[in-house]
């Protein structure tokens, strides 16, 4: 091996005579003969089973790249290496040593000894990963419906009657790769035939193997290429997709002329399917799941903590009439704490034992009418556990030790493997001589030594590289032909190699040497390394925790009022924190701080291991890396997380049954955490009787990465939680009781009523919509994730579509160390078998997008966000996002309608006298409740025996002061002056808070309720 790597004469001169040549050319011939045939031939193999046998696309076509690799491994050995060592052995014995041709295989040794050791750890997993998935079955999608044989799947579109509920419905346009790509848009309602196909069943799961006479059945006809007459028209461009340029008859141009399905001739298209492209999409968004209709009227809560919670609380109280005629309530974070309190008070629902008994009395007492009503002992539970994560010593002491937990296990994976990855490079050079590891010791002058040949291999695959794509340009421009997609990926693979041998033996050797050299001449002293790296070590594990709360702390800060006063941080403490996070560019700082300081850490314990873990002792050179491979395997991310202790805070606080106490009194008691599961599909099913509760919906957002499923600067897409299904327009839907039958015990815990609260709610997260690149990172590095991972529809469905098959990946018991990997470097697949679901405020704080997807009439809209003034921004985005997602337009322009600039501070009627009022004044809108036009792109049918209608009311009303509010909220104003936006830091709400926030809320309700439109029932 040390003459592969001579590179020179001088060197090769003190491993082989010209009297021990000969010996080395009869090894040359057996490790061709022998060794390399049979180490390609093995590792091809692998490669091959992997191409055959591996299950997703992305993993066979690596498999091919290991095949392709594995060749051009075992050239650059025989053909490369050998041969130029044969030549200079026989130079060697004639008396000459050849400094060209030894430098010449030592370029190939490098190629080859860079490629060896991942081809072959790529090649054991395969193998492995294929012996695992064969030895165990197949997975399975388990049905919810207990006399369904099979779980049913169809395409959004599907007819399905209103009793049947898929267990799987696949998502409109969603990018399997394991169907073709098909497009669809179903007509709203349909109203023509299927022609013969089995309605529930996608049409686009396999590829047709008969003639589709044109068109494909159920797929709009200017989704793709026409394959037949147009009419005139130019193939494959659809014909309303631009505007008309001949006479509109007095529409206006550019706006589709089909808004509604077309009752007459579509000349020869089916009937029913509308041609305009902007509405396909836009219906195809606004799916109706089975056994959900459009509805007169729908509420929905918006996010922001406690604060949202206490204010939403008020406005359903004042709003229970109206909220109780509703079909749905949807709800966003905060906002959900309420809305799922309601939920497990009014379910009937309660705890079995195995035998199925009862273990509380079966009768309800709370109802619909009163449940969380002023003076209720519900309302007054959440008074007094507001501050519900932590309200007493050992409370605070509980939240830091979880805190503590979670980064432990962190920064504990991240230090085991930095020293396995020390322990590999030990070994490596260590029987690869590219560079002397003896050399990076204080002992000795720490001076870098490479080999000169190092230099030559990077340079000359650089140069590869550069004469290829000379080469193919030249080609392509005399040829006149377009770059074949191989050419591109030739050049790509080559610099790629370039890459991978740099990196073994210039970077990392020099890594080693600086931090070698730093250690020996600065500020180690000897035989102090080790210390001075633990106290590094936890410098940087303490920096890590104080600078990620800082982070977090500071995404809290708000602006209150005009002249730039802020919040504290928390209720009553001090402003420096606030008044420091008032620069936008401290938060970057302090996370590029952090993030330097960890890999400056893990670099200095990866080079000191790599020089120093040959003199360990043996059960610390196998124990490091058997614990990290344990460890990574066995750990649950999310139960290490502060997502449990979250959601049994929250749990505490909000989960409630009114019952008889023991002194006679009615009362409620919390549920039980620890065994009593409130399960989705059971405890949050609409409440029925003795009268109808809104349909609660808990809306979170899934991390995705890839571009075209999102919508633009949202790197998450809709995800909603509720007793029918779970999922969204991107991701598909489940059926939850299917979800939880087919779910490990672990993962199904956060299948649950409390869970789905608290993942809606869940504030910070690595995935949050508009936070830095360097936060993601950090708050991944940390753990320290409020969010959960869930399992994937879009999986599920391809589970259900192409299985039972063995080598299909299935659902995690336990969620390893890969998915705060995929955190980490901010991947999301949309078909791996989890997402990741955090707040839905990171795509849509208010939650109403999701309402208008659900069609009601009259939309009710409950905001305290707490928005930077002076505008109510948080309304204007989810605008936006709502004519973007549905083509549902929202105005405040109509005859009926109110200025949303009244909500504007500053713009109430002032009171007197005008100099003590004065900076109360100059806070108060003109009112906190406007009322505007919902218009849909086409007539909804709202109501049976009612016309379908396109137009729509919203009621939109936010946490603003007003002149007209009740004294004791004017003079809790003059007392707070954040008050009605407080910091979302702020989770530790006293009563006074609590109560201040929930008449504002009962205010904002009555003036609501005032602008709501006649009842007809």
């Amino acid at each position: 091996m040390d003459l592969q790597l001579a590179g020179n004469g001088a060197v090769a001169r003190k491993i082989v005579t010209k009297d021990s040549a000969q010996l080395f050319l009869d090894g040359i011939w057996q490790d061709c003969t022998m060794f390399i045939p049979g180490y390609a031939l093995f590792l091809a193999g692998a490669f091959a089973l992997g191409h055959r046998l591996l299950y997703r696309d992305s993993a066979r076509l690596w498999a091919r790249r290991g095949f392709v690799l594995t060749v051009v491994m075992a050239l650059a050995d025989m053909v490369g290496e050998n041969l130029f060592l044969a030549l200079a052995l026989y130079r060697i014995k004639d008396g000459a040593y050849p400094d060209a041709l030894l430098a010449a295989a030592a370029c190939f040794a490098l190629l080859k000894w860079t490629l060896a050791v991942p081809l072959i750890v790529t090649a054991f997993w395969i193998l492995g990963l294929l012996l695992a998935r064969g030895l165990r079955p197949p997975p399975r999608v388990v049905s919810g419906e207990l006399n369904r044989s099979k779980p049913e799947i169809v395409a959004a579109g599907a007819e399905v009657s209103e009793d049947e509920k898929p267990d799987v419905i696949v998502p409109p346009l969603a990018p399997h790769d394991w169907v073709p790509r098909g497009k669809w848009a179903a007509p709203y309602p349909s109203t023509g035939d299927d022609s013969g196909t089995e309605p529930g069943v996608p049409q686009d799961s396999a590829p047709s193997t008969g003639d589709d006479s044109g068109t494909e059945p159920g797929v709009p006809q200017d989704s793709a290429p026409s394959t037949g007459d147009d009419s005139g028209t130019e193939p494959g461009v659809p014909q309303d997709s631009a505007p008309s340029t001949g006479d509109d008859s007095g529409t206006e141009p550019g706006v589709p002329q089909d808004s509604a399905p077309s009752t007459g001739d579509d000349s020869g298209t089916e009937p029913g399917v509308p041609q305009d492209s902007a509405l396909c999409r836009w219906r195809t968004r606004a799916y109706q799941l089975p056994g959900r209709k459009p509805a007169e009227s729908g509420f929905c809560v918006s996010g922001g903590g406690i604060r949202s919670a206490a204010v939403t609380m008020g406005a359903l109280q004042a709003l229970r009439r109206q909220l109780l005629r509703s079909r749905y309530l949807v709800s966003v974070s905060g906002g959900g704490y309420t809305a799922g309190a309601l939920q497990l008070a009014l379910t009937s629902e309660r705890p079995t034992k195995e035998d199925g008994t009862l273990l509380l009395s079966p009768a309800q007492l709370a109802t619909p009418a009163d449940a969380f009503a002023a003076g209720s002992p519900e309302e007054d539970h959440v008074r007094r556990h507001a501050k519900y994560l932590a309200d007493s010593p050992k409370d605070y002491l509980l939240a830091a030790g979880t805190v503590l937990r979670g980064l432990a296990v962190s920064f504990g994976l991240l230090t085991l493997a930095f020293a396995a990855l020390g322990q590999y490079l030990h070994l490596f050079y260590t029987h690869l001589p590219l560079t002397d590891l003896s050399r990076f010791t204080w002992r000795a002058p720490t001076a870098l030594e490479l080999r000169p040949h190092a230099w030559v291999s990077v340079v000359a695959l650089l140069g590869l590289a550069g004469v290829l794509s000379v080469v193919f340009a030249l080609v392509q421009m005399y040829g006149g032909k377009t770059r074949p997609p191989w050419q591109r990926s030739t050049v790509t693979a080559v610099v790629g190699l370039a890459a991978a041998v740099s990196v073994y033996v210039i970077v990392l050797p020099a890594v080693i040497w600086f931090f070698a050299w730093l250690a020996g001449w600065h500020w180690v002293p000897q035989d102090g390394a080790g210390g001075a790296l633990g106290l590094l070590g936890a410098i940087t594990a303490a920096a890590t925790a104080l600078g990620t709360v800082f982070v977090i702390a500071y995404r809290g800060v708000k602006k209150v009022l005009p002249t730039g006063q802020k919040a504290p941080l928390l209720r009553g403490g001090k402003t420096l924190l606030v008044t420091l996070g008032s620069r936008g560019w401290i938060r970057g700082v302090v996370c590029w701080l952090v993030l330097l300081l960890v890999a400056f850490f893990g670099l200095a314990l990866m080079s000191w291991t790599a020089v120093h873990s040959g003199n360990w002792h043996w059960a610390w050179q196998a124990g490091v890396p058997v614990v990290l491979v344990v460890l990574a395997v066995s750990i649950d991310q999310t139960v290490f997380s502060l997502h449990p202790f979250y959601r049994r805070r929250l749990a505490g606080a909000f989960s409630l049954r009114r019952a008889v106490l023991r002194d006679g009194s009615v009362g409620v008691v919390p549920y039980d955490y620890s065994t009593e599961l409130t399960l989705l599909s059971r405890y949050a099913a609409r409440v029925e009787k003795p009268e109808a509760f809104p349909q609660v919906l808990f809306v979170a957002s899934a991390a995705v990465s890839t571009r075209n499923r999102t919508a633009p600067g949202r790197p998450a897409v809709p995800f909603t939680f509720a007793s029918d299904y779970v999922g969204g327009p991107d991701t598909g839907w489940v059926r939850t009781d299917t979800m939880e039958n087919t779910a490990p015990l672990l993962i199904r815990r956060d299948l649950t009523v409390q869970s789905a609260v608290a993942i809606s709610g869940a504030a910070f997260a690595s995935a949050m919509g508009t936070q830095t690149m360097f936060m993601e990172r950090l708050l991944a590095l940390t753990n320290l994730r409020l969010g959960s991972w869930i399992p994937n529809p879009l999986y599920l469905a391809e589970l259900l579509a192409q299985g039972p098959d063995r080598r299909m990946p299935r659902l995690p018991r336990v969620r390893r160390l890969r998915y705060q990997l995929q955190e980490l470097v901010n991947r999301y697949s949309d078909t791996s078998p989890l997402l990741l679901c955090t707040d839905g405020g990171h795509f849509d704080n208010l939650g109403l997008v999701e309402l208008l997807r659900l069609r009601c009439r009259t939309v009710y809209v409950i905001d305290a966000s707490g928005d930077d003034p002076p505008l109510a921004t948080t309304l204007a985005q989810a605008v936006t996002l709502a004519y973007e997602e549905l083509g549902v337009r929202i105005t405040f322009d109509g005859p009926d309608d109110l200025d949303p600039l009244d909500l504007v501070p500053g713009s109430g009627t002032p009171l007197g006298p005008a100099t003590p009022m004065k900076a109360l004044n100059a806070r108060f809108s003109k009112r906190c409740a406007v009322r505007g036009t919902i218009t849909y792109p086409e007539p909804i049918p709202f109501s049976d025996g009612k016309p379908d209608d396109d137009k729509g009311t919203i009621i939109f009303v936010k946490a603003n002061l007003t002149s007209a509010m009740p004294y004791e909220l004017l003079s809790y104003a003059v007392e707070e002056e954040a008050f009605p936006r407080v910091s979302t830091m702020d989770q530790w709400f006293d009563h006074t808070q609590f109560d201040a926030y929930r008449a504002l809320g009962h205010f904002m309700g009555m003036e609501a309720a005032a602008l709501a439109p006649p009842y007809e029932p």
